[in-house]
Parts: structure tokens; C-alpha cells; sequence
């Protein structure tokens, strides 16, 4: 009888541990950093000034200490049964105004998003 009670925790140990490592159990979607929506990206204008921004954008998570005229906003999204997906948008000033920005958020058509 202790070799089938041995026998069973042992599985069951085996089991969980299995359970634990292929990502079987329960984890939560992380995000990280500066949310950025289409509507955002939509606001944004070249001849911005930096407080516009702001107002539109929030603060940037990174602000380079050696060139002032560079906000990145970066968010990272780690779901729990998929690839983390990291995202980024980077504003250049000159003269204190937008001048470009450039990243790899796609803006999403709204009308197509509507009628979806």
C-alpha cells in the first residue's frame, strides 16, 4: 500500500511540476510603459509645441539625458499564451516644436474598425 501512495505523489509532483513549466497554470498579461492609442497619434501635429504634446501624449517613459530634442514612448505587452510585442513612437524637436516622429505604431482605419 506505501508503494501505490508513493507511487501516486510521485505523479502527482510530476504532474504539477509539468504544469508549472509548459505554462499550463494561470499568468497574467503584463503591460509596461506609455500606452499610445490612434487617437493620440492622430492629434499629433508637426509645429507642436513640447507642452501640446504633453498634453496629448503624457510624459515620454524616456527622455535622453544627452539630447533634449528626443521623447521615445515605448509599451511592452507580454499576453500569456503569445509572443511580447513591443512597441514605440519617437518625437524629434527643433526649436522646441514637433518636427517628425517616427515608430512602428500602425494607425488602424476607424471607419473599418467601426463596421467590423
Amino acid at each position: 500500500m506505501t508503494i501505490l501512495i508513493r507511487a501516486l505523489i510521485s505523479i502527482s509532483v510530476a504532474l504539477l511540476l509539468v504544469g508549472c513549466t509548459s505554462g499550463l497554470l494561470h499568468r497574467v498579461d503584463q503591460q509596461q510603459g506609455n500606452l499610445v492609442t490612434d487617437r493620440m497619434l492622430e492629434q499629433l501635429k508637426p509645429g507642436m509645441n513640447r507642452e501640446q504634446v504633453v498634453f496629448i501624449m503624457g510624459q515620454p517613459i524616456l527622455k535622453n539625458s544627452f539630447d533634449s530634442d528626443r521623447w521615445d514612448y515605448i509599451h511592452t505587452f507580454a499576453p500569456r499564451s503569445r509572443k511580447p510585442e513591443r512597441r514605440f513612437i519617437t518625437l524629434y524637436f527643433e526649436d522646441g516644436v514637433l518636427e517628425r516622429l517616427v515608430g512602428n505604431y500602425e494607425l488602424v482605419d476607424s471607419e473599418s474598425e467601426d463596421s467590423s
